[in-house]
Parts: C-alpha cells; sequence; structure tokens
C-alpha cells in the first residue's frame, strides 16, 4: 500500500530530524492503536527496536490466527461442494442406467 509506504517514510525522517515516529504514525490513522501505543513505549524507554520486533511477532500470530480460522471454515464448506459433486454425478449415471431400460422395452 501506498499511503502505507508514505506514511513509514515520512515517521523514518521523521526519526532522523530528532522526532518522534509515533506522532506521525497516529496522525495517519491507518495503524492499529495497540501497535502505536507499544511504538510509542518504546520512544519513551529508549527500547524501540524491540518494540518493534514485539509488535511485528504479534500481527504475525494475528494473521497465523486469523488464516487458521478462515481455513477451518473453509474445509467442511468444500466438503459439501464436493459431496453435491459427487451426488450429481451418481444421479446422472443412474438416470443414464434407468433410460436404456426405457429403450429396451
Amino acid at each position: 500500500n501506498t499511503a502505507i509506504s508514505d506514511t513509514v517514510g515520512e515517521a523514518a525522517n521523521s526519526l532522523k530530524q530528532g522526532g518522534g515516529m509515533s506522532d506521525v504514525l497516529i496522525d495517519s490513522g491507518q495503524f492499529p492503536m495497540m501497535a502505536l501505543q507499544m511504538i510509542k513505549l518504546g520512544e519513551e524507554t529508549g527500547r524501540l527496536q524491540e518494540m518493534l520486533g514485539k509488535v511485528a511477532i504479534t500481527y504475525d500470530k494475528e494473521i497465523k490466527t486469523a488464516i487458521h480460522r478462515m481455513l477451518a471454515m473453509l474445509e467442511p464448506a468444500l466438503i459439501v461442494i464436493l459431496g453435491i459433486i459427487i451426488a450429481g454425478i451418481i444421479i446422472s449415471i443412474l438416470m443414464a442406467i434407468l433410460s436404456v431400460n426405457d429403450l429396451a422395452f
């Protein structure tokens, strides 16, 4: 996303000039509040790198959890769809067999 990339670039420039990164990110309104609070805390305590790492780990876990949930919901749907397809094949085969019987008599 170009908007997020631009915001991160502005935050980096702010850091180079001796300002705060969190203020620029908060003003953009494009980042989750929890991440912004962690970044602000990292700036205040002088452990920004550590806090950015924790933010990355936290959101990686959230993404993995969301993917697992989506896959868990997708599996039953695929089973139902495959069942419908197989039922359609079976019905078409049975209809063909029964129609051949009607032609013989």
